[in-house]
């Protein structure tokens, strides 16, 4: 087989798009994913302090999300949410993934809650939707299912 200049070619352009991006090219990703997922843990935890201030940083004036029965939420929806008592025993992030398009970003993950004064634990998928304003990372969508452990 004799290869010739355009072989060539066509192995560097195939290459450089299968070669992992230099440590510099993913570094600012890096450290938007990590932003993201610091925010993921300090929303899901302010169901359980009852802390509306995170949850108003958070989510963008006009977040949708979608809970596990269907229903449609709005931030305001969502404050109120985060306001009400009883709060949440406990909300853990087991599995989180970030892939960032740019200024928008998709937060994938699990979660484990109980619910104050029972001891069952519900566990949910959620798939958050970010973008990357002036202020920030926000959250403009949210949909979540119940799933089992």
């Amino acid at each position: 087989m004799c290869f010739t200049a355009r072989h060539y070619i066509i192995f560097a352009v195939v290459l450089g798009v299968l070669s992992p991006p230099s440590s510099a090219d993913a570094k600012p990703g890096m450290a938007a994913a990590k932003q993201i997922i610091a925010l993921e843990h300090h929303y899901s935890h302010s169901f359980v302090t009852g802390d509306v201030s995170v949850a108003q940083r958070v989510l963008a004036d006009n977040f949708l999300g979608f809970g596990p029965n269907g229903r449609a939420w709005n931030k305001a929806m969502m404050l109120s949410t985060v306001r009400a008592l009883p709060h949440q025993a406990s909300a853990k992030i087991m599995s989180i993934d970030v892939r960032l398009y740019g200024n928008t970003a998709i937060a994938s993950g699990t979660e484990a809650d109980t619910d104050v004064g029972s001891p069952a634990i519900s566990y949910r998928r959620w798939l958050d939707t970010w973008r990357h304003f002036r202020s920030g990372w926000r959250m403009v969508a949210s949909a979540e299912i119940a799933t089992t452990p």
